[in-house]
């Protein structure tokens, strides 16, 4: 803290510059602080001139005391910005920065840019309440070294006028980006376009898993898009970090576990070579005192035979802990191998597993993308046929009326066409109904499969239940079953969506066709219209020549009346016909949502599925680990046998020893002088 203090009084003397008395405080202050409050140096809320800047700038390059730098509210210039910013380019120990409303804006949004390309340092870099998206150009840089930066996590942009070409550019740099998750975005005006942006953005990058959004004029359907693929990088993340945790600490007890065996085995071998090193020394002492007992008991042999016997059952026992002493060696031998074994096989599933794993998540994660990419797909196709349905009805409202108008002219071949529209509609409901019955067969077909493959799915589970307790091997195999079966239902699963697909738009293009026709019928009556239109300006001509024939006209006239009113409620009843039609699709595309929403749970039910596999691979793990410990527990109640059994055999030699000796001072050694 003196030290910062020092060289900056230092170098505003040299720089013939006055030192601000506010400054000072605040290191002051600082040096103070218990505690934390050491490693942050506060200078918010004070006016600091360019050159005041530029000093702390150079301290900063070369500083190691504080770990946190808060700027807030100074107001700083753009010569003050490029000061601070060409210290930091340097500094290496830094870890957060906050420059929370200074009004930055221009050039000073490049000299950040190219400060976060150098910096490799920061953490945590607070920009809210400034002007960096005023210039494209400018920000562009900025996210441009955002992009490029590696070390950067968190990043609060916070009411800085980013329009959506500014959010264009930040999500075409954090393509680039690996190590940003959290990114705050509130109250900008992105719109629509960087929307979209931000979620093509995230279709790539995987890391970012917090994104605040709120205030920014984004429709419902993208921020509820942007949210699930947040949401799946916050779960990726969490998996990739109990994944990157939990393997941590099977390195380091397998580690300790290494040095704990390798330890206890050179304890034992150094046990082994002093019991081995006594022995020796037993054999020589009593191989020793054999002799001595030969050459003074030559002449009472008779009286020795006795002594002489013991003598041979000490060498047979001898003999037979020596044999015990080879067989304890070949066993511990045997138990190293087998320990070295078990410990290249561990590693070698610790291997497989960990690539069997990031093989699934990989997996899973496409899956996911590619799920949500298709419910976009399918409802972007919905909102289509809606809009088609709502141009149709329009359509049909507009034949309604010019029906109207030609029921007057279309008395003489009304009946004819009549006839030729209902052979039409029978045609129409017809074909409708075929495809009705088309799609209950595929769905019930699909329904089954799925079934059959839920059921074979539950009879797998049970098999691999009953045989978790078997060899290793046929718990490979049955994994490698199971990875078979759900590439098989993925397969299944994305067949039957394709399936669908063609079928809807076949269903599309037949209904264009039918409108095309219908639009047929429509000039083919219009024709006919101007025909009949013809006709009756030449009876009235007709009429005006031929007054005797005039009521008999008015007759006929009448009788066209009455056709008409009979015509008129046959077209009512056809317009209620096709109203009772339109409410059937509609309720066929309610139906049609409802299978989709099936899929999902479908797809949900997989996951869990899936889910509940990497906890049974975790609990197959954490039994290898107790079968490690439990066969270090035999080592160590074998090695404990051992060592009994070499305490006893050195007791028993010293007995053997301690009865020669009491008997060999029995004995009268002074019987041959008498």
């Amino acid at each position: 803290m003196e030290e910062f203090r020092q060289t900056y009084v230092h170098l505003c003397k040299d720089h013939h510059l006055e030192i601000q008395d506010c400054v000072i405080d605040k290191l002051k202050c600082a040096e103070k602080t218990p505690g934390k409050g050491k490693n942050i140096l506060d200078l918010s809320t004070i006016g600091l001139s360019p050159q005041t800047c530029s000093i702390l700038g150079k301290v900063l390059a070369t500083d190691r005391n504080f770990l946190e730098y808060k700027f807030a509210d100074c107001m700083l210039s753009e010569d003050a910005v490029k000061g601070l910013a060409h210290g930091f380019t340097h500094n290496t120990y830094c870890r957060k920065l906050d420059m929370k409303g200074n009004n930055i804006r221009g050039t000073s949004v490049e000299t950040l840019g190219k400060m976060l390309c150098h910096n490799n340092s920061l953490y945590s870099l607070c920009l809210e309440w400034n002007a960096l998206g005023m210039l494209d150009n400018s920000f562009a840089v900025f996210s441009d070294g955002v992009g490029s930066n590696t070390c950067l996590k968190a990043l609060d942009l916070r009411n800085n006028q980013i329009n959506h070409d500014g959010a264009a550019e930040l999500a075409a740099s954090l393509k680039r980006n690996t190590t940003l998750r959290a990114l705050d975005l509130r109250w900008n005006n992105i719109g629509l376009m960087g929307g979209r942006a931000i979620l093509e953005m995230l279709r790539s990058n995987k890391t970012l898993s917090r994104l605040e959004l709120a205030g920014n004029n984004i429709p419902s359907d993208i921020l509820k898009a942007i949210e699930t693929s947040v949401s799946n990088n916050a779960d990726r993340q969490l998996i990739v970090d109990d994944f990157q945790k939990r393997t941590t600490t099977l390195s380091k007890h397998v580690q300790h576990l290494d040095k704990e065996k390798s330890l206890q085995l050179n304890d034992l071998m150094n046990t082994i070579d002093k019991q081995e090193n006594i022995l020796k020394s037993t054999k020589r002492t009593t191989a020793h005192q054999v002799g001595n007992l030969q050459n003074a008991l030559e002449d009472r042999k008779k009286s020795f035979n006795a002594l002489a016997a013991k003598l041979a059952m000490t060498e047979s026992e001898l003999t037979l802990a020596e044999q015990k002493n080879h067989d304890s060696n070949s066993i511990i031998n045997r138990l190293k191998q087998d320990i070295s074994e078990m410990t290249a096989s561990h590693h070698a599933d610790l291997r497989h597993e960990k690539e069997d794993r990031a093989n699934e998540e990989m997996k899973l994660l496409k899956e996911l993308s590619e799920s949500n990419d298709r419910n976009i797909q399918l409802q972007t196709k919905v909102e289509d046929l809606e809009r088609k349905l709502k141009q149709n009805q329009e359509q049909l409202y507009e034949y309604k009326e010019q029906i109207t108008h030609l029921q007057a002219e279309l008395t003489m071949k009304g009946s004819h066409y009549d006839e030729r529209i209902q052979q039409e509609k029978l045609r129409q409901k017809d074909a409708l109904h075929d495809l009705e019955t088309y799609k209950q067969k595929e769905v019930n077909r699909i329904r089954q499969e799925a079934d059959d493959t839920e059921k074979t799915l539950r009879d797998r589970l049970q098999k691999m239940e009953t045989h978790r307790l078997e060899l290793e091997e046929e718990i490979s195999r049955l994994k490698a079953a199971n990875m078979n079966d759900k590439m098989m239902n993925e397969e299944q699963l994305i067949s039957s969506k394709q399936r669908l697909k063609a079928e809807e738009e076949q269903r599309h293009m037949q209904l264009e066709e039918k409108i095309r026709v219908l639009q047929i019928s429509k000039d083919e009556l219009q024709t006919h219209c101007t025909q009949q239109a013809a006709l009756v300006s030449e009876l009235q001509r007709k009429n005006s020549n031929l007054q005797l024939e005039h009521e008999t006209y008015k007759r006929q006239l009448e009788e066209l009346g009455q056709d008409l009113a009979e015509k008129s409620s046959i077209t009512m009843s056809e317009v209620s016909k096709v109203r009772h039609e339109q409410k059937e699709m509609e309720m066929k595309l309610d139906s049609e949502r409802k299978i989709q929403a099936e899929l999902r749970e479908k797809l949900s039910h997989t996951d869990q599925q899936l889910s509940e596999q990497l906890l049974k691979y975790r609990t197959m793990i954490e039994e290898k680990d107790r079968e490690l410990v439990i066969l270090s527990e035999k080592l160590r109640s074998r090695d404990l046998e051992i060592t009994r059994a070499r305490e006893e055999e050195s007791q028993r030699a010293h007995l053997l020893q301690s009865a020669i000796m009491n008997y060999v001072s029995k004995t009268p050694f002074s019987s041959p002088s008498k």
